[in-house]
């Protein structure tokens, strides 16, 4: 996979955006918000868990592995979810390379009454009030696909519209300026989105460097007990799964087995 992976995305992203903008106004965006139930409490799902959280992710495919292609039965799946204790769900919207939309944030919280995160690719402005329209609870905010001067204003943006800003980072540099602009959830990928590699010591390495009284989620690389209790701890409050959970046979079991294993650490 090529190196550049990450900024081919996002350029891809502008463009899509752009053409989002010419389809529906911010003021359309604005209109609909306004006549929305309140938001899901994203933050406190995750806070308010008094073991290893899981939040439970929901996609189609995964860049780097065109064979993996699930059949998904969105009510069984999430029910199954719900079944095992999941604390918060997890949308992948990117179409290209995700096989995502935006609509199926509608679609889930029509079945779950657990708060949602949209993940995306987040390069502009707009895209937080489409996420707020789609019914987003929490958006995710890549560090990396978001300029220094820019980050802190797309979270105070993403807190105006009662969602949870969820900032993810792969390396010291993004994370440092990430807490600077004043995130306060921090989603820690092991995988590099300009490779797509995964190193699972970038959790481990960069939960030490975040303050005690913001909320660490690791993600990518995690697939069983095995795998969670390796980063249990009380500087992570959560990891989040897809496909592992979503290519297995009781996804439920799997989240249970953490929760229970996870409790005793």
């Amino acid at each position: 996979m090529a190196k550049s992976f990450l900024r081919k995305v996002v350029k891809e992203k502008a463009s899509e955006v752009d053409k989002s903008q010419k389809r529906t106004s911010l003021d359309k965006l604005l209109h609909t918000i306004l006549t929305l139930p309140p938001v899901r409490n994203y933050r406190e799902a995750i806070f308010n868990t008094s073991r290893m959280g899981v939040i439970a992710e929901i996609k189609k495919k995964v860049p780097g592995t065109p064979s993996w292609k699930p059949r998904i039965q969105l009510e069984k799946l999430i029910h199954d979810y719900e079944a095992g204790g999941a604390i918060a769900l997890s949308v992948v919207t990117d179409t290209k390379h995700f096989g995502g939309k935006l609509s199926m944030i509608e679609e889930v919280k029509k079945i779950s009454k657990l708060p949602v995160l949209r993940k995306d690719f987040i390069v502009n402005i707009y895209q937080l009030y489409e996420s707020r329209a789609a019914r987003a609870d929490a958006v995710l905010l890549l560090a990396e696909a978001i300029p220094d001067k820019q980050l802190p204003r797309f979270i105070e943006v993403t807190r105006s519209l009662g969602m949870t800003p969820v900032v993810e980072v792969h390396a010291v540099p993004d994370l440092k300026r990430s807490l600077r602009a004043g995130a306060d959830v921090i989603l820690i990928n092991n995988r590099d989105l300009n490779t797509l590699k995964v190193n699972m010591q970038t959790v481990d390495r960069l939960a030490k460097l975040v303050p005690r009284d913001n909320l660490v989620i690791a993600a990518s690389g995690y697939k069983d007990v095995e795998d969670v209790l390796k980063i249990a701890s009380d500087r992570v409050k959560a990891t989040l799964m897809g496909k592992s959970l979503i290519s297995h046979k009781t996804p439920g079991k799997v989240i249970q087995e953490i929760i229970e294993a996870t409790g005793k650490v």
